[in-house]
């Protein structure tokens, strides 16, 4: 007997990709189900049993006579389908290959409706974030330099807390201004302003 699974799944309208992608699911597994008829089918034809084929014009006459008369007691082996099963599969095949195509499209559309809303949801925490980070490396760039004006007045190695790591005078951020473009982005994003910058430098001593 067909399975239906296909109409009754697309008939849900999917539009969240959580939807589209269980609907895709099972047009998989449909597609997997017909693939494996249409081999059986195929295998008990070698194995000599006649193929599937459609009804001629004057067969489908005589069945519709017949179940004209018969008044809905048509015999079993006259309600034969108008077209032979091999044909069935491989409308129904390219029937959900074009669904497919058009679930795909649906799911570019709905993940980025998705990101887009989260976007929006997260955007003031996302922006709290952005501005935390970029003062604090403003505050670390001040930092290293004090580490370096400190080291300044020696004149001779000495042994030092962590003397071979923060001690080589080697920037975490990276050498010449590293954090230029950051505070450029971030002032133009109205993230901070030149007083928060200038705050943010004047690592109490």
């Amino acid at each position: 007997m067909e399975n239906s699974s296909s109409q009754t799944a697309i008939a849900a309208h999917p539009s969240t990709s959580a939807e589209i992608r269980q609907v895709q699911i099972q047009l998989f597994e449909r597609v997997r189900a017909l693939q494996h008829e249409g081999a059986a089918n195929f295998t008990a034809m070698k194995a000599g049993s006649p193929p599937s084929r459609p009804l001629s014009d004057h067969e489908r006459r005589v069945t519709a006579h017949v179940q004209h008369l018969m008044n809905g007691s048509t015999p079993q082996h006259l309600l034969l389908p108008v077209i032979s099963r091999d044909d069935q599969i491989r409308a129904e095949l390219d029937a959900i290959a074009f669904v497919q195509r058009q679930l795909n499209q649906r799911m570019e559309i709905a993940l980025q409706n998705e990101a887009d809303r989260w976007a929006a949801e997260n955007a003031a925490e996302w922006a709290a974030l952005c501005r935390e980070l970029v003062l604090t490396a403003v505050r670390l760039a001040s930092l290293e330099d004090r580490a370096r004006s400190v080291l300044d007045h020696l004149q001779r190695p000495v042994k030092l807390a962590m003397g071979n790591t923060i001690g080589s005078g080697l920037s975490l951020l990276g050498g010449g201004d590293p954090l230029a473009e950051l505070r450029t982005a971030a002032i133009a994003e109205k993230l901070v302003t030149q007083s928060d910058i200038r705050k943010a430098q004047n690592v109490e001593k």
